[in-house]
Protein backbone atom coordinates (compact mmCIF):
# COMPACT_ATOMS: atom_id res chain seq x y z
CA UNK A 1 0.00 0.00 0.00
CA UNK A 2 2.91 2.02 1.02
CA UNK A 3 4.68 1.94 -2.47
CA UNK A 4 1.48 2.75 -3.69
CA UNK A 5 1.32 5.99 -2.32
CA UNK A 6 4.65 6.67 -2.93
CA UNK A 7 4.25 5.98 -6.64
CA UNK A 8 0.95 8.52 -6.64
CA UNK A 9 3.26 10.98 -4.79
CA UNK A 10 6.29 10.69 -7.71
CA UNK A 11 3.74 11.04 -10.32
CA UNK A 12 2.13 14.12 -8.92
CA UNK A 13 6.09 15.85 -8.24
CA UNK A 14 6.55 15.14 -11.84
CA UNK A 15 3.43 16.77 -13.01
CA UNK A 16 4.11 19.94 -11.05
CA UNK A 17 7.79 19.86 -11.78
CA UNK A 18 6.73 19.92 -15.28
CA UNK A 19 5.90 23.91 -15.06
CA UNK A 20 8.76 24.79 -14.05
CA UNK A 21 10.00 24.40 -17.58
CA UNK A 22 6.68 25.92 -18.96
CA UNK A 23 7.02 28.93 -16.86
CA UNK A 24 10.36 29.63 -17.25
CA UNK A 25 10.10 29.54 -21.25
CA UNK A 26 6.90 31.62 -20.43
CA UNK A 27 9.04 34.24 -19.00
CA UNK A 28 11.66 34.54 -20.82
CA UNK A 29 9.17 35.25 -23.55
CA UNK A 30 7.02 37.90 -22.22
CA UNK A 31 10.42 39.74 -22.09
CA UNK A 32 9.53 43.08 -24.67
CA UNK A 33 6.17 41.55 -24.86
CA UNK A 34 4.78 45.01 -25.63
CA UNK A 35 7.33 46.03 -28.18
CA UNK A 36 6.02 47.14 -31.45
CA UNK A 37 6.26 45.04 -34.37
CA UNK A 38 10.13 45.74 -34.89
CA UNK A 39 13.30 43.81 -34.79
CA UNK A 40 14.51 41.23 -36.71
CA UNK A 41 12.56 39.52 -39.03
CA UNK A 42 10.25 42.42 -38.59
CA UNK A 43 8.70 42.74 -42.62
CA UNK A 44 6.99 38.84 -41.99
CA UNK A 45 5.60 39.90 -38.74
CA UNK A 46 4.40 43.36 -40.55
CA UNK A 47 2.54 41.30 -42.87
CA UNK A 48 1.09 39.03 -40.20
CA UNK A 49 0.15 42.24 -38.39
CA UNK A 50 -1.81 43.80 -41.45
CA UNK A 51 -3.67 40.76 -41.75
CA UNK A 52 -4.48 40.43 -37.98
CA UNK A 53 -5.87 44.39 -38.06
CA UNK A 54 -7.74 44.35 -41.31
CA UNK A 55 -9.58 40.96 -40.43
CA UNK A 56 -10.60 43.41 -37.49
CA UNK A 57 -11.00 46.59 -39.43
CA UNK A 58 -12.61 45.18 -42.65
CA UNK A 59 -14.23 42.14 -40.82
CA UNK A 60 -13.46 39.72 -43.89
CA UNK A 61 -13.87 36.21 -43.52
CA UNK A 62 -10.49 34.38 -43.21
CA UNK A 63 -10.04 33.17 -46.76
CA UNK A 64 -9.67 36.62 -47.91
CA UNK A 65 -6.50 37.94 -45.91
CA UNK A 66 -5.35 41.70 -46.78
CA UNK A 67 -1.98 42.89 -46.43
CA UNK A 68 -0.71 47.03 -46.47
CA UNK A 69 1.34 47.06 -49.34
CA UNK A 70 -1.63 46.85 -52.26
CA UNK A 71 -1.13 50.36 -53.65
CA UNK A 72 -4.58 51.63 -53.93
CA UNK A 73 -6.18 48.42 -54.19
CA UNK A 74 -7.90 46.53 -51.20
CA UNK A 75 -4.38 44.16 -51.15
CA UNK A 76 -5.75 40.83 -51.07
CA UNK A 77 -2.78 38.43 -51.38
CA UNK A 78 -1.79 35.00 -51.93
CA UNK A 79 -0.77 33.56 -48.54
CA UNK A 80 -0.26 30.62 -46.46
CA UNK A 81 -3.98 29.78 -44.73
CA UNK A 82 -3.86 32.79 -41.99
CA UNK A 83 -5.25 31.20 -39.19
CA UNK A 84 -2.44 32.68 -37.14
CA UNK A 85 -3.85 36.80 -37.83
CA UNK A 86 -7.55 35.62 -37.78
CA UNK A 87 -7.34 34.47 -34.21
CA UNK A 88 -5.44 37.54 -33.40
CA UNK A 89 -8.23 39.44 -35.07
CA UNK A 90 -11.09 37.36 -32.53
CA UNK A 91 -8.83 39.14 -29.78
CA UNK A 92 -9.21 42.26 -30.99
CA UNK A 93 -12.91 42.27 -31.52
CA UNK A 94 -12.61 41.51 -27.57
CA UNK A 95 -10.20 43.51 -26.27
CA UNK A 96 -9.42 46.54 -29.21
CA UNK A 97 -6.54 46.83 -31.40
CA UNK A 98 -3.35 45.54 -29.29
CA UNK A 99 -0.63 44.07 -31.23
CA UNK A 100 0.68 42.89 -27.75
CA UNK A 101 -2.17 40.29 -28.10
CA UNK A 102 -0.92 38.84 -30.95
CA UNK A 103 2.77 38.25 -29.25
CA UNK A 104 0.84 37.04 -26.17
CA UNK A 105 -0.99 34.56 -28.43
CA UNK A 106 2.16 33.16 -29.43
CA UNK A 107 3.72 32.73 -26.10
CA UNK A 108 0.65 30.48 -24.85
CA UNK A 109 1.20 28.59 -28.46
CA UNK A 110 4.98 28.19 -27.33
CA UNK A 111 3.92 27.75 -23.32
CA UNK A 112 1.72 25.04 -24.68
CA UNK A 113 4.25 23.43 -26.81
CA UNK A 114 7.07 22.82 -24.08
CA UNK A 115 5.02 21.04 -21.96
CA UNK A 116 3.94 18.68 -24.89
CA UNK A 117 7.92 18.47 -25.58
CA UNK A 118 8.10 17.41 -21.97
CA UNK A 119 5.34 14.76 -23.14
CA UNK A 120 7.22 13.75 -25.83
CA UNK A 121 10.67 13.36 -24.18
CA UNK A 122 8.91 11.16 -21.29
CA UNK A 123 7.07 8.89 -23.91
CA UNK A 124 10.09 8.55 -26.34
CA UNK A 125 12.82 8.45 -23.47
CA UNK A 126 11.55 8.81 -19.76
CA UNK A 127 10.22 11.14 -17.21
CA UNK A 128 14.09 13.04 -16.62
CA UNK A 129 14.81 13.35 -20.17
CA UNK A 130 11.56 15.00 -20.80
CA UNK A 131 12.01 17.40 -18.17
CA UNK A 132 15.52 18.50 -18.98
CA UNK A 133 14.13 18.82 -22.84
CA UNK A 134 11.24 21.25 -21.67
CA UNK A 135 14.28 23.61 -20.25
CA UNK A 136 16.23 22.72 -23.42
CA UNK A 137 13.00 24.11 -25.61
CA UNK A 138 12.38 26.95 -23.10
CA UNK A 139 15.99 28.52 -22.97
CA UNK A 140 17.04 28.31 -26.90
CA UNK A 141 17.10 31.57 -28.32
CA UNK A 142 15.82 30.98 -31.61
CA UNK A 143 12.69 29.30 -29.79
CA UNK A 144 12.08 32.61 -27.82
CA UNK A 145 12.48 34.86 -29.80
CA UNK A 146 9.75 33.47 -32.37
CA UNK A 147 8.27 31.66 -29.59
CA UNK A 148 6.37 35.60 -28.99
CA UNK A 149 6.61 37.07 -32.78
CA UNK A 150 4.10 38.32 -34.42
CA UNK A 151 4.07 35.31 -36.69
CA UNK A 152 2.52 32.03 -37.35
CA UNK A 153 5.73 29.74 -36.15
CA UNK A 154 4.79 29.62 -32.15
CA UNK A 155 1.03 28.24 -33.77
CA UNK A 156 2.97 25.72 -36.21
CA UNK A 157 5.16 24.16 -33.58
CA UNK A 158 2.25 23.48 -31.13
CA UNK A 159 0.55 21.71 -34.30
CA UNK A 160 3.24 19.46 -35.27
CA UNK A 161 4.34 18.55 -31.28
CA UNK A 162 0.10 18.01 -30.58
CA UNK A 163 0.07 16.04 -33.80
CA UNK A 164 2.89 13.64 -32.41
CA UNK A 165 1.38 13.51 -29.12
CA UNK A 166 -1.79 12.65 -30.03
CA UNK A 167 -0.98 10.50 -33.14
CA UNK A 168 1.17 8.14 -30.26
CA UNK A 169 -2.13 8.29 -28.05
CA UNK A 170 -3.96 6.79 -31.30
CA UNK A 171 -0.90 4.09 -31.59
CA UNK A 172 -1.03 3.44 -27.72
CA UNK A 173 -4.80 3.28 -27.06
CA UNK A 174 -6.50 2.79 -30.51
CA UNK A 175 -8.74 6.05 -30.34
CA UNK A 176 -10.35 7.14 -32.58
CA UNK A 177 -10.64 10.84 -31.50
CA UNK A 178 -6.67 10.84 -31.08
CA UNK A 179 -6.49 9.97 -34.89
CA UNK A 180 -8.86 12.57 -35.63
CA UNK A 181 -6.96 15.07 -33.94
CA UNK A 182 -3.81 14.03 -35.22
CA UNK A 183 -4.95 14.37 -38.33
CA UNK A 184 -6.49 17.67 -38.06
CA UNK A 185 -3.21 19.24 -36.16
CA UNK A 186 -1.03 17.76 -39.20
CA UNK A 187 -3.32 19.34 -41.93
CA UNK A 188 -3.34 22.51 -39.88
CA UNK A 189 0.44 22.26 -39.62
CA UNK A 190 0.73 21.99 -43.27
CA UNK A 191 -1.63 24.64 -44.32
CA UNK A 192 0.32 27.21 -42.01
CA UNK A 193 3.04 26.38 -43.58
CA UNK A 194 3.58 23.44 -46.88
CA UNK A 195 6.92 22.14 -45.89
CA UNK A 196 5.72 20.06 -42.74
CA UNK A 197 4.53 17.75 -45.00
CA UNK A 198 7.30 16.34 -45.52
CA UNK A 199 8.90 17.37 -41.99
CA UNK A 200 6.34 16.57 -39.88
CA UNK A 201 5.01 13.66 -41.79
CA UNK A 202 8.24 11.60 -41.75
CA UNK A 203 8.43 11.29 -37.72
CA UNK A 204 4.34 10.08 -37.88
CA UNK A 205 4.86 7.59 -40.15
CA UNK A 206 7.47 6.42 -38.16
CA UNK A 207 5.10 6.97 -34.63
CA UNK A 208 2.79 4.36 -36.58
CA UNK A 209 5.12 2.15 -37.65
CA UNK A 210 7.63 1.73 -34.48
CA UNK A 211 7.21 1.30 -30.65
CA UNK A 212 7.66 4.72 -29.32
CA UNK A 213 9.05 3.23 -26.23
CA UNK A 214 12.50 3.91 -24.70
CA UNK A 215 13.38 0.25 -25.06
CA UNK A 216 15.12 -1.73 -28.36
CA UNK A 217 13.70 -0.83 -31.51
CA UNK A 218 12.31 -3.68 -33.81
CA UNK A 219 14.82 -5.03 -36.53
CA UNK A 220 15.22 -2.95 -40.03
CA UNK A 221 13.95 -5.94 -41.63
CA UNK A 222 10.52 -5.89 -39.14
CA UNK A 223 9.95 -2.01 -39.34
CA UNK A 224 9.97 -2.40 -43.39
CA UNK A 225 7.38 -5.01 -42.95
CA UNK A 226 5.23 -2.54 -41.13
CA UNK A 227 5.62 0.10 -43.48
CA UNK A 228 4.33 -2.26 -46.40
CA UNK A 229 1.68 -3.37 -44.03
CA UNK A 230 0.56 0.40 -43.75
CA UNK A 231 1.26 0.71 -47.32
CA UNK A 232 -1.71 -1.19 -47.87
CA UNK A 233 -4.02 -0.09 -44.96
CA UNK A 234 -7.06 2.11 -47.01
CA UNK A 235 -6.09 4.41 -43.15
CA UNK A 236 -2.96 5.30 -44.62
CA UNK A 237 -4.28 6.64 -47.98
CA UNK A 238 -7.27 8.42 -46.46
CA UNK A 239 -5.61 10.36 -44.06
CA UNK A 240 -2.21 11.28 -46.25
CA UNK A 241 -5.11 12.09 -49.64
CA UNK A 242 -7.26 14.01 -47.51
CA UNK A 243 -4.56 15.95 -45.96
CA UNK A 244 -2.65 17.03 -49.30
CA UNK A 245 -6.12 17.65 -50.85
CA UNK A 246 -7.19 20.46 -48.01
CA UNK A 247 -3.64 21.60 -48.25
CA UNK A 248 -3.80 21.95 -51.93
CA UNK A 249 -7.14 23.50 -52.00
CA UNK A 250 -6.04 26.04 -49.59
CA UNK A 251 -2.97 26.78 -51.99
CA UNK A 252 -5.24 26.59 -55.26
CA UNK A 253 -7.51 29.84 -53.73
CA UNK A 254 -4.81 31.32 -52.75
CA UNK A 255 -2.99 31.03 -55.87
CA UNK A 256 -6.28 32.23 -57.41
CA UNK A 257 -6.37 35.18 -55.33
CA UNK A 258 -2.81 36.20 -55.95
CA UNK A 259 -3.82 36.29 -59.89
CA UNK A 260 -6.57 38.34 -59.62
CA UNK A 261 -4.77 40.80 -57.12
CA UNK A 262 -1.26 40.56 -58.66
CA UNK A 263 0.17 39.94 -54.43
CA UNK A 264 2.23 37.23 -53.78
CA UNK A 265 4.25 36.13 -51.07
CA UNK A 266 6.17 34.21 -54.32
CA UNK A 267 5.39 30.63 -53.72
CA UNK A 268 5.67 29.67 -57.54
CA UNK A 269 7.23 31.09 -60.39
CA UNK A 270 10.76 32.84 -61.06
CA UNK A 271 9.73 34.53 -58.28
CA UNK A 272 10.20 32.34 -55.83
CA UNK A 273 12.91 32.22 -52.91
CA UNK A 274 12.56 28.72 -52.01
CA UNK A 275 14.95 27.03 -53.52
CA UNK A 276 18.06 26.96 -55.18
CA UNK A 277 21.25 24.13 -56.27
CA UNK A 278 23.64 26.54 -56.15
CA UNK A 279 23.34 26.64 -52.62
CA UNK A 280 23.12 23.33 -51.53
CA UNK A 281 26.91 22.62 -53.01
CA UNK A 282 27.87 25.81 -51.60
CA UNK A 283 29.83 25.04 -48.43
CA UNK A 284 29.48 28.23 -46.54
CA UNK A 285 25.51 27.98 -46.57
CA UNK A 286 25.93 25.05 -44.87
CA UNK A 287 28.76 26.74 -42.14
CA UNK A 288 26.16 29.46 -42.03
CA UNK A 289 23.55 27.55 -40.77
CA UNK A 290 25.70 25.18 -38.69
CA UNK A 291 26.69 27.77 -36.40
CA UNK A 292 23.22 29.52 -36.47
CA UNK A 293 22.28 26.36 -35.41
CA UNK A 294 24.81 25.62 -33.13
CA UNK A 295 24.18 28.83 -31.03
CA UNK A 296 21.01 29.88 -31.63
CA UNK A 297 19.16 26.48 -31.24
CA UNK A 298 21.90 24.41 -29.32
CA UNK A 299 23.17 27.79 -27.40
CA UNK A 300 26.89 26.00 -28.19
CA UNK A 301 26.59 24.30 -24.57
CA UNK A 302 24.33 21.88 -25.42
CA UNK A 303 25.85 20.41 -28.51
CA UNK A 304 27.69 17.38 -26.25
CA UNK A 305 24.30 17.03 -24.66
CA UNK A 306 22.96 16.18 -27.98
CA UNK A 307 25.56 13.92 -29.45
CA UNK A 308 25.37 12.04 -26.28
CA UNK A 309 21.55 11.57 -26.57
CA UNK A 310 21.77 10.36 -30.25
CA UNK A 311 24.44 7.82 -28.87
CA UNK A 312 22.05 6.82 -26.34
CA UNK A 313 19.19 6.45 -28.49
CA UNK A 314 19.83 5.42 -32.09
CA UNK A 315 18.72 1.89 -31.32
CA UNK A 316 15.51 2.65 -29.36
CA UNK A 317 11.91 3.28 -30.79
CA UNK A 318 11.86 6.75 -29.19
CA UNK A 319 15.40 7.47 -31.10
CA UNK A 320 13.83 6.93 -34.29
CA UNK A 321 11.54 9.09 -34.32
CA UNK A 322 13.10 11.81 -32.97
CA UNK A 323 16.19 11.08 -35.71
CA UNK A 324 13.53 10.67 -38.27
CA UNK A 325 12.45 14.17 -37.90
CA UNK A 326 15.61 15.81 -38.04
CA UNK A 327 16.26 13.66 -41.11
CA UNK A 328 12.93 15.38 -42.44
CA UNK A 329 14.61 18.84 -41.28
CA UNK A 330 17.18 18.00 -43.44
CA UNK A 331 15.55 17.45 -46.41
CA UNK A 332 12.98 20.20 -46.03
CA UNK A 333 16.37 22.58 -45.78
CA UNK A 334 18.34 21.15 -49.22
CA UNK A 335 14.81 21.74 -50.71
CA UNK A 336 14.03 25.36 -49.62
CA UNK A 337 17.73 26.06 -49.15
CA UNK A 338 17.41 30.04 -50.27
CA UNK A 339 14.86 30.59 -47.56
CA UNK A 340 16.58 28.60 -45.09
CA UNK A 341 19.41 30.44 -45.11
CA UNK A 342 17.88 34.09 -45.29
CA UNK A 343 14.71 33.01 -42.86
CA UNK A 344 16.46 31.75 -39.97
CA UNK A 345 13.05 30.66 -38.46
CA UNK A 346 12.69 28.06 -40.97
CA UNK A 347 15.56 25.80 -38.64
CA UNK A 348 12.75 26.40 -35.65
CA UNK A 349 11.14 23.36 -35.78
CA UNK A 350 14.44 21.67 -35.21
CA UNK A 351 13.96 21.82 -31.61
CA UNK A 352 10.69 20.02 -31.43
CA UNK A 353 13.50 16.78 -32.42
CA UNK A 354 16.62 17.95 -30.67
CA UNK A 355 15.61 18.94 -27.60
CA UNK A 356 14.28 15.56 -26.16
CA UNK A 357 17.83 14.39 -27.19
CA UNK A 358 19.26 16.62 -25.60
CA UNK A 359 17.02 16.02 -21.96
CA UNK A 360 18.40 12.60 -22.67
CA UNK A 361 22.03 13.65 -22.74
CA UNK A 362 21.84 16.04 -19.91
CA UNK A 363 19.86 12.75 -17.81
CA UNK A 364 23.54 10.73 -18.90
CA UNK A 365 25.80 13.61 -16.86
CA UNK A 366 23.20 13.46 -14.13
CA UNK A 367 23.91 9.70 -14.26
CA UNK A 368 27.63 10.11 -14.25
CA UNK A 369 28.31 12.91 -12.52
CA UNK A 370 27.49 15.58 -9.87
CA UNK A 371 24.29 17.08 -9.91
CA UNK A 372 26.64 20.61 -9.58
CA UNK A 373 27.24 20.06 -13.30
CA UNK A 374 23.88 19.59 -14.78
CA UNK A 375 22.99 23.14 -12.89
CA UNK A 376 26.11 24.28 -13.98
CA UNK A 377 25.10 23.42 -17.50
CA UNK A 378 22.07 24.93 -17.02
CA UNK A 379 23.26 28.53 -15.87
CA UNK A 380 26.01 28.15 -18.58
CA UNK A 381 23.23 28.20 -21.48
CA UNK A 382 20.95 30.42 -19.57
CA UNK A 383 24.04 33.30 -19.89
CA UNK A 384 24.73 32.22 -23.56
CA UNK A 385 20.76 32.42 -24.30
CA UNK A 386 20.55 36.15 -22.63
CA UNK A 387 23.45 37.00 -24.24
CA UNK A 388 22.13 36.54 -27.89
CA UNK A 389 18.43 37.47 -26.90
CA UNK A 390 19.93 41.07 -25.74
CA UNK A 391 22.98 41.65 -28.39
CA UNK A 392 20.96 40.03 -31.58
CA UNK A 393 17.25 40.61 -30.70
CA UNK A 394 16.16 42.71 -27.73
CA UNK A 395 18.54 45.17 -28.32
CA UNK A 396 17.48 45.57 -32.33
CA UNK A 397 13.68 45.77 -31.20
CA UNK A 398 14.97 49.04 -29.33
CA UNK A 399 17.19 50.50 -31.67
CA UNK A 400 14.61 50.05 -34.43
CA UNK A 401 11.92 51.32 -32.32
CA UNK A 402 13.75 54.47 -31.68
CA UNK A 403 14.32 54.95 -35.75
CA UNK A 404 10.64 54.24 -36.38
CA UNK A 405 8.06 55.19 -33.76
CA UNK A 406 8.04 58.94 -33.86
CA UNK A 407 7.32 58.80 -37.48
CA UNK A 408 4.98 56.24 -37.44
CA UNK A 409 2.92 57.78 -34.63
CA UNK A 410 2.98 61.34 -36.25
CA UNK A 411 1.43 59.30 -38.86
CA UNK A 412 -1.23 57.81 -37.11
CA UNK A 413 -2.20 61.29 -35.31
CA UNK A 414 -2.24 63.57 -38.24
CA UNK A 415 -3.24 61.63 -41.43
CA UNK A 416 -6.58 60.54 -41.90
CA UNK A 417 -6.96 57.11 -41.57
CA UNK A 418 -7.70 56.31 -45.47
CA UNK A 419 -4.48 58.21 -46.39
CA UNK A 420 -2.36 55.98 -48.82
CA UNK A 421 1.06 56.43 -48.14
CA UNK A 422 4.57 55.18 -50.52
CA UNK A 423 6.95 53.72 -47.95
CA UNK A 424 10.24 54.46 -49.27
CA UNK A 425 11.59 51.39 -47.58
CA UNK A 426 11.97 48.83 -50.77
CA UNK A 427 10.24 45.40 -49.52
CA UNK A 428 10.26 46.10 -46.13
CA UNK A 429 6.20 46.74 -45.28
CA UNK A 430 7.34 47.70 -41.43
CA UNK A 431 6.65 51.22 -41.49
CA UNK A 432 3.47 50.41 -43.13
CA UNK A 433 2.47 48.35 -40.51
CA UNK A 434 3.51 50.61 -37.45
CA UNK A 435 1.73 53.77 -39.06
CA UNK A 436 -1.07 51.32 -39.32
CA UNK A 437 -1.66 52.63 -43.27
CA UNK A 438 -1.78 50.89 -46.55
CA UNK A 439 0.02 52.39 -49.64
CA UNK A 440 2.98 51.81 -51.79
CA UNK A 441 6.53 49.96 -51.26
CA UNK A 442 9.43 51.51 -53.12
CA UNK A 443 12.95 51.70 -53.46
CA UNK A 444 14.75 55.30 -52.96
CA UNK A 445 16.48 54.29 -56.35
CA UNK A 446 12.64 54.14 -58.12
CA UNK A 447 11.91 57.93 -56.99
CA UNK A 448 11.83 60.01 -60.10
CA UNK A 449 9.20 63.12 -60.90
CA UNK A 450 7.41 60.78 -63.49
CA UNK A 451 7.07 58.19 -60.49
CA UNK A 452 5.84 60.66 -58.00
CA UNK A 453 3.66 61.79 -60.48
CA UNK A 454 2.30 58.07 -61.21
CA UNK A 455 1.56 57.59 -57.41
CA UNK A 456 -0.22 60.84 -57.02
CA UNK A 457 -2.30 60.19 -59.74
CA UNK A 458 -2.88 56.63 -58.66
CA UNK A 459 -3.96 58.19 -54.95
CA UNK A 460 -0.59 58.63 -52.97
CA UNK A 461 -1.13 61.30 -50.23
CA UNK A 462 2.80 61.27 -49.18
CA UNK A 463 6.18 59.95 -49.06
CA UNK A 464 7.51 58.15 -45.60
CA UNK A 465 10.45 56.55 -44.54
CA UNK A 466 14.33 57.37 -43.55
CA UNK A 467 17.36 59.32 -44.63
CA UNK A 468 19.65 57.40 -43.82
CA UNK A 469 17.98 53.89 -43.95
CA UNK A 470 17.27 51.68 -47.39
CA UNK A 471 16.81 48.74 -48.26
CA UNK A 472 15.97 46.28 -45.02
CA UNK A 473 18.52 48.93 -42.60
CA UNK A 474 20.88 48.84 -45.49
CA UNK A 475 23.06 52.74 -45.50
CA UNK A 476 21.62 54.60 -48.34
CA UNK A 477 23.99 55.57 -51.14
CA UNK A 478 24.42 59.54 -50.54
CA UNK A 479 23.26 60.93 -53.39
CA UNK A 480 19.62 59.35 -52.77
CA UNK A 481 19.83 60.83 -49.59
CA UNK A 482 20.61 64.74 -50.88
CA UNK A 483 17.94 63.83 -53.35
CA UNK A 484 15.42 63.38 -50.54
CA UNK A 485 16.72 66.04 -48.17
CA UNK A 486 16.43 68.38 -50.90
CA UNK A 487 12.57 67.07 -51.77
CA UNK A 488 11.84 67.70 -47.80
CA UNK A 489 13.29 71.03 -47.73
CA UNK A 490 11.11 72.48 -50.76
CA UNK A 491 8.20 70.82 -49.29
CA UNK A 492 6.49 73.47 -47.14
CA UNK A 493 4.16 70.61 -45.59
CA UNK A 494 7.47 68.34 -44.58
CA UNK A 495 7.56 66.34 -41.29
CA UNK A 496 11.34 65.28 -40.24
CA UNK A 497 12.84 64.13 -37.15
CA UNK A 498 15.89 65.18 -36.94
CA UNK A 499 16.84 62.71 -34.10
CA UNK A 500 15.73 59.79 -35.83
CA UNK A 501 16.34 60.84 -39.14
CA UNK A 502 13.02 60.12 -40.80
CA UNK A 503 10.47 61.99 -42.87
CA UNK A 504 7.03 62.32 -44.18
CA UNK A 505 6.74 64.45 -47.54
CA UNK A 506 3.11 65.27 -48.84
CA UNK A 507 3.08 65.05 -52.72
CA UNK A 508 -0.70 64.90 -53.66
CA UNK A 509 -0.97 69.19 -54.21
CA UNK A 510 2.60 69.94 -54.37
CA UNK A 511 4.51 69.68 -57.52
CA UNK A 512 7.69 67.51 -57.44
CA UNK A 513 10.95 67.66 -58.76
CA UNK A 514 13.39 65.51 -57.04
CA UNK A 515 15.73 64.80 -59.76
Amino acid sequence: MSSRVLSSQKQASQSAGSWIPVLLGVLLRSIQLWMPIVGIHSWRQADTAAMARNFYLSNTPIWLPQIDWGGASPGFVESEFPLFPYLTSQLYQLFGLHEWLGRSLSVIFSGLTIWLVIRLGRRWFNPIAGWWGGIAMAVAPLGVYYGRSFQAEALLLFCAAAALESHSLWRSQKSKWALILSWVLFTTAALLKVIPLLWLGLPLLLVEITQSRPTQAESLRRLVQRGLDLLRNPGFWIYSAASIAVVAGWYLHAYQLGASSGLSFGFWGAGTDRGALSLVLDGSSWLNLTLRVALRLLVVVWIPLLILGIHRSWKTGGGHIALGGLAGMLLCTIATMRASTIHEYYQLPVLLFTSPLIGLGWQIVQQHGARWQSRGLLCLGLVVSLTVLSVDYWAVEQRQSRAWMPLALTIRRDLPADSRLVSVTSTDPTLLNLARSQGWLITSEQLSSERIKQLRDAGATHLAGSFIWDTTYQSMPDNQQDMLRELAASSPGAWVDKRSQTYLIPIDERPSNPD
